[in-house]
């Protein structure tokens, strides 16, 4: 088989993973066909805090349509909240997701005692329309947003149900006026890290007026026909992260706003979740297998590895193996790295992304574990810590300029890849206009905090591992994710137990699989290019871009309290 016929082979499977993609991507935006979806509308609230959300509506033309608004958490945004959005008007509902303000796309600032304000501004916009029955609204909130979601049912008569997903039940009997229609779903996954299953217990006691020892989930209390029906409905094959996913509780929601309204016709009776999680899978693994093989084509183009000047960047350091390198590292980690974080704890308080300050917090401990593991090499190997550090850029300017857009051209097609995936989908994960100056502060520091990360794992130890290249990527690429992994489980669990709150358990679910692409996204690169700068670019880029996305625009100082709840 010639060149030729070799080339013609490689564009045809590239050709083949992003076709994958494509259709994967069409299919998750247009089923179900029944339902029409309008993405970042706008409408301010009282306080002037510009809101963005999402509408999702039955492809007919009814009126007098039922209404649901969907709160999500903290740290979440709209697109979290989608696969009930999409079920719910599938079934006939005018489902509208928003970004409370902090979060996702909207304005202003993550104040708890406002977000009511958010909720009664998308009631502005559903009385606007002309098409809903405003005297028959339901509200669903997932953790944080069934805070306001129980405010907001108790001041307001024109909500008839109330459906809480992870969250608290703050209404009880005395709040409602006599004869209040009202019904009340309450969700709880056996595993939930933030809410008890006992707390919710209480809460259902306080609801109904009857001992909590007589609270039974899974058991219907009141009647729909009466119109004020109220359950615990609990699953044992759940967490707190993965209620707002769950088919179980997607499927038992939907059915609760059926019974409440069975005036609502379906538009369409089939279950879209798990189909929907299919095309999903198909696009993940069409986008990603594209990305790496593309990349690896610019890669030869822009580089052009024939050039004598383009070599591969490596530090030998004969005198010591990679298993004493990697463990002494873990171990000045342990002693010294993670004591070095509290240095930071001051950015946490001060910069107004919390989340994404917490990330620079830990990888700063980690880069001074790194740089004291250099110091014990540079001795070994009699260089100084310096040489080791300006290794990736001892480059001819323009083989480094080459590196540079190499990285570029990487971060910003796997970025458009997650974007039309799990941000379409899933979550967010493009900042708000009102996050971007503090996200170039987080960008820069995460240019610094993977180069030095990159050095150690890619300069250092990837070459050092025998076998292949593809078993050198490999094994390079599981020590990388095993090496952020446990020291961040250590530090979650840590502080967990430190404070008798599991609520931090959550990060450890949401953390692997981005883990995993930056682990593996320096491995692959360096072997492909040479070079750790484009891996360097490409991860700080997706890490500033998630993070931030994560974190909420708000006064850190508003976090503490959860700590010691």
């Amino acid at each position: 088989m010639n060149k030729f016929d070799n080339k013609i082979i490689k564009i045809i499977i590239i050709c083949s993973f992003f076709l994958l993609f494509l259709v994967g991507t069409l299919l998750l935006f247009y089923i179900p066909t029944s339902v029409r979806i309008y993405y970042n509308l706008t409408i301010e609230t009282d306080d002037g805090t510009t809101i963005i959300f999402n509408v999702y509506e039955p492809n007919n033309n009814v009126k007098n349509r039922k209404a649901v608004i969907i709160g999500h958490g903290i740290m979440d945004s709209k697109e979290w909240m989608r696969g009930y959005a999409i079920e719910f008007a599938a079934s006939g509902f005018v489902a509208v997701t928003l970004d409370f303000r902090g979060h996702g796309m909207s304005g202003g600032e993550l104040n708890y005692k406002l977000l009511i304000n958010d909720i009664k501004a998308i009631k502005n916009y559903l009385n606007s329309r002309g098409d809903i029955d405003m005297s028959n609204l339901s509200y669903l909130g997932f953790s944080m947003g069934g805070y306001p979601g129980n405010e907001i049912v108790k001041q307001d008569n024109s909500f008839k149900c109330f459906i809480g997903v992870g969250t608290i039940l703050n209404i009880t009997k005395d709040d409602l006026k006599p004869n209040r229609q009202l019904n009340i779903l309450m969700i709880h996954a056996k595993f939930d890290e933030v809410f008890s299953l006992d707390g919710l217990k209480y809460s259902m006691s306080r609801l109904l007026n009857i001992s909590r020892d007589k609270i039974i989930p899974n058991r219907l209390y009141g009647s729909f026909k009466d119109k004020n029906a109220s359950m615990l409905y609990l699953d044992d094959n759940s967490d707190h992260v993965f209620i707002a996913w769950d088919q179980d509780f997607i499927r038992e929601a939907r059915d609760w706003l059926l019974n409440t309204y069975p005036d609502v016709y379906p538009v369409d009776t089939n279950f879209y979740v798990n189909i929907r999680a299919f095309f999903l899978f198909l696009q993940l693994l069409g986008g990603f297998v594209f990305y790496y093989l593309i990349i690896s084509e610019i890669s030869k183009l822009i580089l052009k590895k024939k050039d004598k000047n383009n070599k591969i960047k490596e530090i030998n350091i004969s005198d010591i193996s990679t298993k004493k390198i990697y463990f002494k590292n873990f171990i000045y980690t342990l002693v010294i790295g993670i004591p070095s974080m509290l240095l930071m704890f001051p950015i946490v308080l001060v910069l107004p992304l919390p989340i994404a300050s917490a990330m620079i917090m830990f990888l700063f401990g980690i880069i001074l574990s790194i740089i004291l593991t250099f110091r014990i090499l540079a001795k070994k190997s009699d260089q100084t810590i310096w040489n080791i550090i300006q290794t990736p850029i001892k480059d001819s300017k323009s083989q480094l300029i080459k590196n540079i857009l190499l990285g570029i051209i990487s971060a910003s097609i796997l970025l458009l890849i997650l974007y039309l995936s799990v941000g379409f989908n899933n979550y967010g994960i493009i900042p708000s206009i009102t996050k971007l100056p503090w996200s170039i502060i987080y960008f820069a520091f995460n240019i610094f905090a993977f180069y030095i990360l990159s050095i150690l794992f890619n300069i250092i130890i990837q070459p050092k591992i025998n076998g292949s290249k593809n078993k050198q990527i490999i094994s390079s690429f599981l020590l990388y994710f095993i090496y952020l992994m446990g020291i961040l489980s250590l530090i979650i669990v840590s502080i967990c137990f430190i404070f008798n709150n599991f609520f931090l358990i959550m990060v450890l679910v949401i953390a692997p699989p981005y883990l995993l692409l930056i682990a593996f996204n320096s491995s692959y690169l360096y072997e492909k290019t040479g070079n750790i700068i484009g891996g360097i670019i490409t991860n700080a880029l997706i890490a500033t871009s998630i993070a931030c996305a994560f974190s909420p625009y708000m006064n850190p100082i508003y976090l503490l309290p959860i700590l010691f709840l």
